[in-house]
């Protein structure tokens, strides 16, 4: 079964304007590092940090943002 990917309108926001596709996304939450900041998980990936809580077969994305 695959997981739904659900972006807040902030992290669609952020995707578009910092150039971050969905499948990008998608990698960094799948091959990303990932440590843990309160509730929610922080996943990195080559350069794109995904901030993102997940739930049985939802993934809610909370923000993205590409480091220098």
């Amino acid at each position: 079964m695959e997981c739904k990917l659900r972006p807040s309108i902030h992290a669609m926001d952020m995707m578009t304007e910092r150039g971050i596709s969905q499948s990008e996304a998608i990698e960094t939450i799948n091959k990303g590092a990932k440590k843990l900041q309160k509730k929610k998980i922080v996943s990195f990936h080559r350069n794109i940090w995904i901030v993102y809580k997940k739930k049985p077969c939802n993934i809610f994305i909370v923000t993205v943002y590409r480091s220098d």
